[in-house]
């Protein structure tokens, strides 16, 4: 390996069970989420243990050891060995050998390099809010305690019910309310539905149709929006945009990444339209911003550029959200959906004074995939998220023409990591620098025992992998130059083991190596923010 700049990979499955015998030993042992922690069992034991063990032995006598609990001295080398893969010895009476434990090469811990661990990343969709949406609202972030009022100031059914209603007061306008109104016609509670905009602290608003009694306080005020995630030239500023009779108004929504040019060979791009209908009057008048949210959205989830690729949610003036027909499932909070949520069942109130409407855009997109018993090395599986940007344009498709509505990345996405896919797709790889070849042909794949290696991992899940980076120096080279050659061995665990990374830094720290010192490598998960 001393001519390549890159190391030699070799990988472990580490992914067995704890087991935690009441006298153990060294036949019958304990372990630690697969890992081996023992000491005095020898190598060859982790053969009749199954696949998914692994432990650090040492390197002449290949017995356990578990330097946290029992700290070796000096600069011992160890090695780093994992039960194999396959369930029998042998496939014929001539060929054998299978059941041989995995080892690394002699690590010297004066010559490790590095030791790091890579946590899985739940893939996240693109979430593009466009207009007055939960996280883009500017007013009322929470109310507190509200005057109740006098039994009778709402409608008395004998019945508890809830109602959404419009405030007056303070300096804002748009926040509606969610009441829940007792069988006596009292305001019992209420929820904040829409923030509205322009909101101080400590004004008072008062629900429409209470009789002016039921009265709630502004207690804070929504978070400041993060300039850094406006696409555009837009800006908190047009997210309350609203919208005149007898005018057509036009959004583009441009999708990219692999999955839309896999699925048209091209990026997505569509321009969608909203005809506000005639105005009553010759002076143009405002309408109901929610209807051209439901105009665009419908167009969205009907055109075959879009509707495999994105999922709309509409909000409408006071808050409430509105999904596509046939739709069960919120994209984002996973809540159940009935058809009485569906926009087809939105019955316009008209246009709410100072109150505008949003929607949201999901990326959405499943890969179909093979199964095990067909599963190919060479298949596809897709690990990129769509990206989505969107703009509201003139006649001529002109962005920058006049000041459109705000688009806000509320997540920008997250490509996961630590896929079950791509892990098997590395096991094959290491196995096959072993000479254990998977098959392409599905019998003569049963015949090697190449299902095995695909019953060891789970495709659906992700893993945690730890590296250990070290070289094995060339003292006596007969080029006539000093080199190294370096090897990463890589273990392949379900969640992080604190056992092993303590035994790893112990051993390391007993060296003085200075590259004790655990690095994790993960990423920041996206949180929506509901104003």
């Amino acid at each position: 390996m001393a001519y390549f700049n890159h190391a030699f990979t070799k990988r472990f499955l580490g992914t067995g069970t704890t087991l935690a015998p009441s006298v153990p030993s060294t036949t019958n042992p304990d372990t630690a989420d697969g890992y081996l922690i023992t000491p005095g069992v020898a190598s060859s034991y982790l053969a009749t243990m199954g696949p998914g063990y692994f432990g650090l032995f040492d390197a002449t006598s290949y017995l356990s050891v578990n330097p946290d609990t029992t700290p070796i001295t000096g600069c011992c080398p160890l090695i780093l060995a994992s039960a194999s893969l396959y369930q029998k010895d042998k496939i014929s009476p001539f060929i054998g050998g299978y059941q041989e434990t995995n080892k690394s090469k002699y690590i010297n811990p004066k010559y490790v390099r590095d030791f790091y661990r890579v946590d899985p990343c739940t893939p996240e969709q693109s979430i593009v809010s466009i207009g007055n949406t939960p996280s883009t609202g500017s007013g009322v972030a929470t109310v507190g305690a509200f005057a109740a009022g006098t039994a009778g100031s709402w409608p008395v059914t004998g019945l508890i019910y809830t109602l959404v209603v419009a405030t007056t007061g303070g300096t804002g306008t748009g926040a509606t309310l969610l009441i829940t109104i007792s069988a006596l016609g009292t305001a019992t509670a209420a929820t904040l539905v829409g923030a509205g905009i322009n909101y101080t602290v400590g004004d008072f608003l008062t629900a429409v149709g209470g009789g002016g009694n039921t009265i709630v306080t502004v207690v804070t005020i929504a978070a400041a929006l993060d300039p850094n995630h406006f696409q555009g030239a837009t800006t908190a500023s047009t997210c309350c945009f609203e919208f005149y009779c007898g005018e057509t108004y036009y959004l583009r929504v441009d999708i990219k990444g692999s999955p839309a040019l896999r699925f048209l060979n091209h990026q997505s791009y569509h321009t969608v339209d909203a005809y506000t209908g005639c105005c009553p009057t010759p002076t143009p008048t405002l309408v109901d911003s929610t209807l051209v949210m439901i105009s665009w959205a419908n167009e969205l989830v009907n055109s075959d550029y879009t509707k495999y690729l994105i999922l709309p949610v509409v909000f409408d003036e006071t808050g409430l959200a509105w999904y596509a027909p046939d739709t069960t499932v919120d994209p984002y909070t996973g809540a159940a959906i009935t058809s009485a949520q569906w926009w087809t069942a939105y019955v316009s109130p008209g246009h709410i004074v100072g109150a505008c409407a949003g929607m949201r855009l999901f990326g959405a997109y499943v890969e179909t995939k093979f199964g095990d018993c067909s599963f190919q090395v060479t298949d596809f599986f897709e690990k990129e998220i769509v990206s989505i940007f969107a703009s509201m344009v003139d006649y001529n498709g002109d962005p920058c023409v006049f000041e459109g509505i705000c688009v806000y990345n509320d997540c920008k996405g997250l490509q996961g990591m630590g896929f079950g896919e791509q892990v098997l797709r590395d096991l094959i790889l290491s196995e096959s620098y072993l000479q254990n070849y998977f098959s392409s042909d599905i019998r003569i794949r049963e015949i090697t025992q190449g299902s095995d290696i695909l019953a060891a991992v789970n495709r659906n899940a992700l893993y945690t992998r730890y590296y250990l980076l070290h070289s094995v120096p060339r003292f006596n080279n007969p080029t006539g130059v000093f080199d190294n050659d370096q090897y990463l061995l890589e273990v392949i665990t379900n969640t992080s083991n604190n056992l092993f990374e303590n035994d790893v830094t112990t051993w390391l720290e007993g060296c003085g190596n200075g590259c004790s010192v655990l690095k994790t490598y993960d990423c920041t998960p996206c949180v929506v923010t509901n104003n």
